[in-house]
């Protein structure tokens, strides 16, 4: 490591930092002294934006920000934050609440990833950036992901559902549903709220159990659900519906409406932005142009079968009068709303 004063350092590319570490990017400052840097690099890698602070004592590579997703350049940052925070904590707390979530690629909405949460039996304390709850849990409700021990996934969807909003509390606990039918995981959400029957929120936790479903497949489609439920006109919709196109194949919709005879009329679509993002997951890495184009005649081919089609974005939910009044105008085309 090529040594300098913090007084004579005046060019970026002066400082490096060569520490592997188990954790990859994650640069330990116990590391870099004991490598023979000083505490005088670390603050000029600072000043020349270099790395940046994740936790005490650790640091990482500074990253080019995504102008198109600044919601996973946050939550980049909040897993290097878990990971300081593991390596430098004791062994008798385990990861929770939405770190927990984050570990095991649970989406919730609006998370804090400012804060970052473990359980331990023995004792609780918080402070900035940190949150440890002192609480009774048993090994059933742990598991390992990448030699961490977190609450598992009906336990951390839980306490994030005592934690929040019932909006979301519903969207948590459809996640943890979603994600362990995906997986093939055994979770009983009742039986683990009745573990928890004398926890600080518990009670936004049984109400949000009575709408929980595994079948919505992201948080808008959760939050969607909420909402219009919320307006008390619009119908309860079913959810992931099947049509089968002129060509004989089947397609999906996240919400649909039938009228008295069980024709589907009506599929109601939540348009996340993050699936027509190029080289997204959710869009199969495939170029954006692409996924918008294949969307368009999956539509058209559902229209074809007679169906209205209606779509609504993140912007729309924030305001759930107008969505409801939207989705009405749907049903009454469909001759299915008064």
């Amino acid at each position: 490591m090529k040594m300098a004063d913090d007084r004579t350092m005046t060019e970026p590319d002066d400082f490096d930092f060569r520490v592997a570490t188990p954790a990859g990017r994650l640069i330990l400052r116990r590391e870099v002294i004991r490598q023979g840097g000083t505490d005088a690099e670390i603050r000029a890698a600072l000043r020349h934006n270099l790395v940046e602070r994740v936790w005490w004592g650790s640091y990482v590579p500074t990253a080019r920000p995504d102008p198109d997703d600044p919601f996973g350049d946050a939550t980049s940052r909040y897993r290097r934050m878990i990971d300081a925070a593991v390596r430098t904590g004791g062994a008798s707390r385990y990861l929770s609440h939405q770190s927990a979530a984050a570990v095991l690629d649970i989406p919730l909405l609006q998370p804090d990833l400012s804060t970052v949460h473990f359980v331990s039996r023995r004792s609780g304390r918080t402070s900035p950036g940190l949150v440890i709850h002192q609480t009774p849990i048993p090994d059933s409700q742990l598991t390992t992901v990448g030699g961490m021990t977190v609450t598992g996934i009906g336990r951390t969807v839980c306490d994030v559902a005592r934690s929040g909003t019932l909006r979301q509390a519903v969207c948590a606990l459809d996640a943890g549903l979603y994600a362990a039918r995906c997986r093939g995981v055994p979770v009983d959400l009742a039986e683990i709220a009745a573990s928890l029957r004398r926890q600080h929120g518990v009670d936004t936790l049984r109400v949000a159990l009575g709408f929980a479903t595994d079948q919505s497949e992201s948080v808008g489609e959760s939050l969607s659900r909420q909402v219009l439920a919320e307006t008390h006109i619009v119908p309860e919709p079913e959810l992931q519906v099947e049509i089968i196109v002129a060509d004989g194949s089947v397609k999906r919709g996240d919400f649909g409406w039938r009228d008295r005879t069980g024709r589907l009329r009506v599929v109601g679509e939540f348009d996340g932005r993050t699936k027509y993002r190029r080289q997204s997951a959710a869009s199969g890495y495939r170029d954006a142009d692409d996924v918008v184009y294949d969307e368009k005649l999956r539509e058209d081919e559902i229209r074809d079968c007679g169906i209205v089609v209606v779509r609504w974005t993140w912007a729309e939910l924030r305001d759930p009068d107008a969505l409801a009044a939207k989705v009405l105008r749907a049903l009454r085309r469909a001759g299915i709303a008064c």
